[in-house]
Order: C-alpha cells, then sequence, then structure tokens
C-alpha cells in the first residue's frame, strides 16, 4: 500500500509492538502517538480527526475497524486496510517512545490522562464528561498543549526521540536558498534598516 498514512496505519503499529490491547487503550495511544509528534516534530502522523467522545479522544473509522472488522476472532489484532510500512522512520521513533511512556498504564489511567488535558477539555465546550459528543478535537490545540509540556521542561512526559540533521547540497540547495531569499526579503529589508 502507498500513500499518507492514517490512524489505522498507527494503531496496527502499536497492536505489532503490543499484542493485544482493549479498544481504550489502542484509541489512547493511537491519540498520545499523534499529539507527542505534533509536539516534537510539528507536523501531524495522519489526518483522521479525533472526536472528544465521553471516554477521551477517539477516531471514529479506527473505532469501527477495530470494534467490527478486526481479523483474528476477540484477541485479534488484524486492522484491514491497515499498512504501518507506511508511516515514516520519524513516526515510527514517536511511537515507540510514546508506547515505551504509555504502553503499560490502564485504561483509566489513560482516559484520566487525556482529560487532564486542552484538547479534549476544549473541543466538549463544558459538556459533563459522560455526555456524547463527536466534536472534533483541534490539531492547533493539540500541537499548543503538548509543545507547551516539551517547552515548560516538564518530566513526567515522555522523551522526544533523537533528530537528525538532514544534509542540502547542489542544484536543490542553492534554488532553496533563492526561494527564501525571496520569500522573506522584505522582511530582511525591515531589519536591516533599523
Amino acid at each position: 500500500m502507498t500513500g499518507k498514512p492514517t490512524a489505522l496505519d498507527v494503531a496496527q503499529y502499536v497492536y505489532n509492538r503490543l499484542g493485544w490491547v482493549d479498544a481504550w487503550r489502542l484509541e489512547k495511544l493511537t491519540y498520545f502517538s499523534q499529539v507527542w509528534h505534533l509536539a516534537w516534530d510539528g507536523r501531524p502522523i495522519f489526518d483522521d480527526q479525533f472526536e472528544a467522545w465521553p471516554d477521551g479522544p477517539v477516531v471514529r473509522d479506527l473505532h469501527r475497524v477495530n470494534k467490527y472488522d478486526r481479523q483474528g476472532g476477540v484477541w485479534g489484532t488484524a486492522l484491514p486496510g491497515a499498512d504501518p510500512a507506511r508511516l515514516s522512520d520519524t513516526a515510527r521513533a514517536s511511537i515507540d517512545r510514546v508506547l515505551d511512556f504509555y504502553g503499560k498504564l490502564p485504561k483509566s489511567e489513560l482516559i484520566a490522562l487525556t482529560h487532564e488535558d486542552a484538547p479534549w477539555r476544549v473541543a466538549r465546550g463544558g459538556l459533563a464528561d459522560d455526555s456524547y459528543s463527536s466534536e472534533a478535537l483541534s490539531v492547533t490545540e493539540m500541537r499548543r498543549c503538548y509543545t507547551a509540556k516539551v517547552i515548560a521542561g516538564k518530566e513526567d512526559i515522555p522523551t522526544a526521540p533523537p533528530t537528525s540533521a538532514v544534509g542540502v547540497s547542489g542544484p536543490g540547495y542553492a534554488a532553496a536558498v533563492a526561494r527564501q531569499t525571496s520569500r522573506w526579503a522584505g522582511a530582511l529589508d525591515l531589519l536591516a534598516d533599523r
């Protein structure tokens, strides 16, 4: 399979690493993979939206496939349509750090952690915790919340994976420099005049 990664791909990666986990844990581990990747990399792993369900963030399609289409019986871990090969090395590194940090936590603790943070609470808009909502969590709010934890130096968060520098040279480099110089020319002129 090719194409952009989905929440199903992340969930399948979780199953491949941890074996069977209950639906609540699978959803929350997928959520934490997304939000910490946003904090560390600035970009989402996938475009699927999380909804503010009573038990925390849920991707509706992941819930449906995991509940009704999962292959292998009650303890099965094969999600039709999932292909973890679509995940980048950077995404896998983020997911690995999340699983190392959150992977052994019980569902009740994972749910409580999602309820403590702004993205779920903001999307709920003041609804009681047990009220149904399909309101989507804001990617901007997720990035803001978890990036703030990194910047604050919180100690009770997963450790970011190491980053690797990307070397750029040749004609592509020269073209990129020219584009950025043109893009920022006005701002650079203003700064030079100060």
